[in-house]
């Protein structure tokens, strides 16, 4: 395909609901926006999103969020930007008004609990599907990262049927507040580890209720949610949902199992689906080194013989020749990046105008992913513009920094973790 083809591929608008996006690159939901600690949306936050709306993305999805108190309490990471109450609205709009200043359309991630890879604070409890664990990277972890000795989370407890309903009701009630905001759409996040996605899978979900068994089953708690937000919001307010799409794990769930889920969902009300990648278990599927490996796999294939013409958001394929010939073929239907608009937050200019020899390239060292992992504030070393913005938001010291290093040097981490494997085990519950 031609340049030229390429541009017209990636640049033609696309419809969502009552929306309409001027082309297919999207900017996907990351935890990298620094919001201020008791969970505001920061200057940085706004200037972090409005630099890449000003790069070219037709959207914008807002990620590092929660839509709970839950939520807030268990995040592995913090702070968050927070949807669970009104008093937060104002400062939501504020970040809405920048982003669609800068010409893009803006949806946000609803996010209600952290399920299994929630952290327990203050006694609380944590809650998933089934009372399951995630055994972090145990089919591996990404380039450049390392957890010295392994980690298992602590084991949830099994969800009854007023927790599901009461994280069904944050969730409507995030969304509510979302639209509120001004934000043109919403993605429930369902994908990795977390809560909702603790139902689609058997790899997770060993219920014998309502919730588990049958695909139709394993849908319900995530279909309700759906259609309680549907109701909630009207429709004409875009609705989607963001899950894995292989658990790439033994025993695990592939494309035609997730698709099968999917397609019980979509009937509730949902107008897209961003296509994610593996789990934490299966971390170094999820955050690839090359571009494309999704399509190489069949998944958004699968996905499209399964729901038909429902919008389908293509992920970790930054080669624009491939996301181009993807769409084209209608594997997919937009192109949705995260660590490359790090590195190059003009990427979507430069593809669109037909200076792809432009492009500054992610070249997946992952020190971002690091920084997110130990909460150091995230940089880019292709980009020094990275998490700096806003001018007056502070960068990690020269301590941070090093200690960033350290934890991507094989040497350096293989030391480290032989130490690790000869302590004493930790409790996890």
């Amino acid at each position: 395909m031609t340049s030229a083809g390429i541009a017209h591929a990636l640049g033609v608008p696309l419809r969502i609901n009552s929306v309409t996006i001027k082309n297919r690159i999207i900017l996907g939901p990351m935890a990298v926006l620094r919001p201020t600690e008791d969970g505001r949306v920061s200057d940085q936050s706004i200037a972090f999103l409005e630099r890449r709306a000003r790069g070219g993305v037709g959207l914008v999805i807002v990620g590092g969020t929660v839509a709970s108190e839950r939520g807030w309490n268990e995040s592995p990471f913090s702070p968050n930007i927070r949807f669970d109450k009104d008093e937060f609205v104002p400062d939501l709009a504020r970040l809405v008004d920048a982003v669609h200043a800068a010409g893009a359309k803006v949806f946000a991630q609803i996010f209600p609990s952290f399920g299994r890879m929630g952290v327990p604070r203050d006694g609380a409890r944590l809650v998933a599907a089934s009372p399951k664990p995630v055994v972090l990277g145990a089919q591996g972890l990404p380039d450049h990262v390392y957890v010295p000795g392994g980690r298992t989370t602590p084991v949830p407890d099994e969800a009854t049927i007023d927790d599901i309903a009461e994280i069904q009701a944050h969730t409507v009630a995030a969304a509510r507040r979302a639209r509120a905001a001004g934000f043109d759409g919403v993605e429930i996040g369902a994908h990795m580890c977390y809560f909702y996605s603790s139902f689609l899978s058997p790899l997770a979900n060993q219920r014998t209720d309502q919730y588990g068994g049958s695909a139709e089953n394993r849908a319900r708690a995530l279909r309700d949610a759906v259609a309680a937000t549907r109701a909630a919001v009207g429709p004409h307010f875009p609705i989607g949902i963001r899950v894995s799409v292989n658990d790439h794990m033994p025993g695990g769930q592939g494309p035609e199992g997730f698709a099968e889920v999917v397609a019980h969902i979509a009937p509730a009300g949902l107008d897209f689906v961003s296509l994610s990648e593996a789990n934490y278990e299966s971390m170094g599927v999820n955050v690839p080194s090359t571009s494309g490996t999704m399509l190489a796999h069949g998944e958004p294939q699968t996905f499209r013989a399964g729901l038909g013409d429902i919008p389908l958001f293509l992920s970790s394929t930054p080669h624009p020749q491939q996301a181009a010939d993807a769409i084209a073929a209608g594997h997919a239907d937009a192109s949705m990046l995260a660590r490359q608009l790090l590195a190059d937050p003009d990427y979507a200019i430069k593809v669109l105008g037909a200076r792809r020899s432009e492009i500054v390239w992610c070249d997946h060292a992952n020190s971002c992913l690091r920084r997110l992992m130990t909460n150091v504030p995230v940089a880019c070393h292709k980009n020094r513009e990275m998490g700096r913005e806003d001018p007056r938001a502070a960068r990690a010291g020269a301590l941070q920094n090093a200690f960033i290093w350290a934890a991507g040097n094989a040497v350096l981490m293989k030391i480290a973790d032989t130490t690790a494997r000869m302590l004493p085990a930790k409790r996890t519950h």
